[in-house]
């Protein structure tokens, strides 16, 4: 381990501290006013990043900074409580806190829609309603660990989060996040596993925010990708790689990239204060083969999202009439891999320019 320029094992950090949590740990604590009330939250510290990982929003990710230096976007709704959320249309706005990562899924990813629900063989229904974004995102997780690991030099979070409904999917998520002590990557490895008897769609849309300080006039959007479809009609005639000032009005500019390699990355040269950061993600493309771009430069909606997932723009029923709609099978499971680096420095800013091209 590295930290603070000094190379430390388990026994220096005994003999330099008087506790390990006082340099890295993964602490669990519960919100206990406004909306946010009774959700539980890891707070993930490795001596250079900090981060909220919320328990009770699927493990997703909220607040983080790096070297004090603010990264993610928070929306205007903040840390909402599941109990809140609205699975309707778009009512999914209400509870969208944003953060680093909401996890969009696990039966559907954008838009609202409604589908064929005849898979499931229940003479219920036949049709099925996904709000926007799905309902992973609000479901609470099954916190299996969370902690610093000396031994292995990492702070960890794991656990479960399973979507399911009597007659309907059984997905459950398993996750694991994890950081090295004195680094200021995250590694998020999840596992989506059909534990039902009914083949099932199985969508997913890793929703990453960057937001001000590191979104700013100055900076620039990066992908190892060509040239973009333009998917939103205010996305037209605008360069993807500029944000500008916030205007008013929330336009959402949204692009779809088709990437070569998986590696993304918002990136500024000077915050304000001198100071390069930015924030670049890394997938595996095989698994998560689609990349949107969404960014709004409206007042109080001043954010870039890097999205990775599995399904086109188009939507589920585009993909299923071109026989492209990912489903797993009654006790399949799927993987998917993302990294997330929060960077501070003009060498980190230098080195993940060079990673997306």
């Amino acid at each position: 381990m590295t930290l603070f320029g000094r190379a430390v094992d388990r026994e220096a950090v005994r003999r330099l501290a008087g506790h390990p949590d006082q340099l890295a740990g993964a602490e669990l604590s519960v919100r206990e006013d406004g909306t946010a009330r009774g959700v539980r939250v890891v707070r993930l510290r490795t001596g250079e990043i900090d981060v909220d990982v919320v328990v009770d929003r699927a493990l997703d990710l909220g607040a983080a900074s790096v070297r004090g230096v603010p990264v993610a976007w928070l929306s205007p709704t903040g840390l909402a409580a599941p109990g809140l959320a609205d699975p309707h249309g778009y009512g999914t706005f209400r509870t969208f806190f944003g953060g680093l990562l909401t996890t969009c899924g696990l039966e559907h990813t954008l838009g609202p829609a409604e589908d064929d629900a005849s898979h499931f063989a229940y003479p219920g229904f036949d049709r099925q309603e996904f709000p926007l974004h799905g309902r992973l995102s609000t479901t609470p997780a099954r916190l299996l660990r969370c902690g610093l690991d000396l031994d292995a030099g990492v702070v960890v979070v794991e656990g479960e989060v399973r979507q399911a409904s009597v007659f309907g999917e059984h997905l459950v998520l398993t996750r694991r996040i994890e950081a090295d002590v004195g680094g200021r990557e995250l590694r998020i490895d999840d596992v989506v596993r059909n534990e039902g008897y009914a083949p099932t769609p199985q969508l997913v849309l890793y929703h990453v925010n960057a937001g001000w300080p590191v979104v700013g006039p100055g900076c620039e959007v990066v992908a190892a990708a060509g040239a973009p479809r333009v998917a939103t009609p205010a996305a037209e005639g605008h360069d993807w790689r500029r944000v500008g000032e916030p205007g008013s009005g929330p336009v959402e500019r949204v692009w779809e990239h088709t990437p070569h390699a998986g590696h993304a990355a918002v990136l500024n040269a000077d915050i304000g204060d001198g100071r390069a950061a930015g924030l670049e993600v890394a997938w595996d493309l095989e698994a998560l083969p689609r990349l949107f771009q969404w960014t709004v430069a409206g007042e109080g909606h001043y954010v870039v999202g890097l999205e990775p997932g599995n399904l086109e723009i188009e939507g589920r029923h585009a993909a299923r009439a071109a026989g492209r709609l990912p489903v797993l099978a009654p006790g399949e499971a799927r993987a998917y891999r993302l990294r997330l680096r929060l960077l501070h420095g003009a060498d980190d800013v230098v080195a993940a320019r060079a990673r997306a091209v």
